[in-house]
C-alpha cells in the first residue's frame, strides 16, 4: 500500500510539473470566470450559477490530464525507465488511475474556492449564496459528471496509448458518435456516451425513463458505462501490461 502511494505522489507530480497542464488550468480558469462575468445571472444571480459557467470546461481539462498521465512516457523511453524502476506494471497503473481521481476531485474544489473568491469581491451582496444546500447538490453532480469524464479518458489513454490520437478520441469521438446515433433514437438512449455522466448528474433510480423526461434511467446508465468505460478499463489495462515501451 505504500509503494502504491508513493507512486501515486509520483504520478500526481508529474502530471502537473510541466508548463502544458499548468497554463490549461490557468486558462480554464479564466475563460470559465470571464464566462460567469459576462453571462446574466453571473454576478447579478447566485454564486450556484456563477460557479456552473466557472467549472464549465472542467470535464474538457481533466480529460486532456487524464489522458496525458497515460500516455506521456509511452512515446519516449522514459516508460522503459518508469518500468525498469518499478517492474510490477500493474502498481503503475493503479497508481495513474488514484492520481487522476485525485486531479479530478483537487482540481474541482480549487476551482470552486477561486471562484468564491471572485464572486465575494464581485458581488458581496451575495455572499450567503456561496454556501447552500443547492450549490453542495450541484458539486455532487459537477464532481459525477467530472469522474465520468476522467474515467473515459483513462480507458481512451490507456487503450490508445499515444497523446495526441488519445486527445481526439478522448474529445471528440463521444460527440460525433452521438451525433451519428441520433438518426437511431433506439439505439442512442442505451448507447449514449454521455448517458453514464447524464446519470451521475442527475441520478433516476429507475430502470428505464421516458424519452420526454430528459433523463437517464439505471439501465441505459449502465450499459453506456460498461461500452464507453469498462470495457476500454480492461482492454487497455492487459495493453499496459504487456505494450512493450519504445
Amino acid at each position: 500500500m505504500r509503494k502504491v502511494f508513493r507512486l501515486t505522489t509520483v504520478e500526481l507530480r508529474r502530471a502537473v510539473d510541466t508548463r502544458g497542464p499548468r497554463w490549461a488550468f490557468i486558462v480554464t480558469i479564466g475563460a470559465g470566470i470571464a464566462l460567469g462575468l459576462a453571462v446574466p445571472g453571473g454576478t447579478s444571480g447566485t454564486f450556484e450559477s456563477f460557479v456552473s459557467a466557472v467549472s464549465l470546461g472542467l470535464p474538457l481539462l481533466v480529460g486532456m490530464l487524464a489522458v496525458m498521465v497515460f500516455t506521456a512516457d509511452w512515446g519516449t523511453r522514459a516508460a522503459l525507465v518508469t518500468f525498469v524502476l518499478t517492474p510490477r506494471r500493474s502498481r503503475v497503473i493503479v497508481a495513474r488511475y488514484l492520481a487522476v481521481l485525485a486531479l479530478t476531485v483537487g482540481s474541482l474544489v480549487v476551482i470552486h474556492i477561486i471562484a468564491a473568491l471572485v464572486f465575494l469581491v464581485a458581488h458581496v451582496q451575495a455572499a450567503g449564496t456561496i454556501v447552500t444546500a443547492g450549490v453542495g447538490a450541484q458539486f455532487a453532480s459537477m464532481l459525477g459528471t467530472t469522474i465520468a469524464s476522467a474515467l473515459t479518458a483513462m480507458a481512451v489513454g490507456g487503450l490508445v496509448l499515444r497523446t495526441a490520437p488519445a486527445l481526439v478520441v478522448a474529445v471528440f469521438a463521444p460527440f460525433v458518435l452521438t451525433i451519428a446515433l441520433a438518426f437511431t433514437p433506439a439505439v442512442l438512449v442505451w448507447a449514449n456516451p454521455y448517458g453514464f455522466a447524464s446519470w451521475l448528474a442527475d441520478p433516476v433510480l429507475r430502470w428505464r425513463v421516458d424519452d420526454d423526461e430528459g433523463a437517464v434511467g439505471v439501465g441505459p446508465a449502465l450499459t453506456s458505462f460498461m461500452i464507453w468505460t469498462v470495457v476500454p478499463l480492461v482492454l487497455g489495462w492487459f495493453r499496459q501490461l504487456r505494450a512493450e515501451p519504445r
